[in-house]
């Protein structure tokens, strides 16, 4: 039973971990979209997946959401910079209509795992039903 809810819950919480930091990076761009020489933040999501499994290696346990943040998923510090073509003359990089879409992009994926976590979560209960 220790590896019931090791591998697969594992990698499914680490997804939503890192599709919870996407959502807050696509918020502080659009946040930001009239900030003077605000760069873009355009770290992906296998960027913050590979963080959430290298936490998770670490410390032996799952992320907690709420402490797994640093100051850097929030604006200028780490990650990686957009050079679109309508670069602004005050050195401001993001595109706020990109932004939305990648917004929205990712909280149906967020829904989409949520809805694999629920699958997985029903399939035990079903199991453990038929075993009384």
């Amino acid at each position: 039973m220790s590896g019931l809810f090791t591998t697969g819950f594992q990698s499914l919480e680490a997804a939503l971990a890192a599709r919870e930091r996407m959502q807050s990076t696509h918020a502080a761009n659009i946040a930001n979209a009239d900030t003077p020489h605000y760069r873009a933040d355009e770290r992906t999501f296998d960027d913050f997946l590979q963080a959430e499994k290298n936490r998770q290696t670490q410390t032996g346990k799952s992320p907690n959401l709420e402490s797994s943040f640093t100051a850097s998923d929030f604006g200028k510090a780490g990650g990686r910079h957009q050079s679109y073509e309508g670069k602004r003359l005050d050195g401001n990089t993001v595109d706020p209509q990109k932004e939305m879409v990648k917004m929205a992009e990712n909280q149906l994926m967020h829904e989409l795992t949520m809805r694999l976590i629920k699958g997985k979560l029903g399939g035990l209960a079903n199991a453990i039903k038929e075993g009384r």
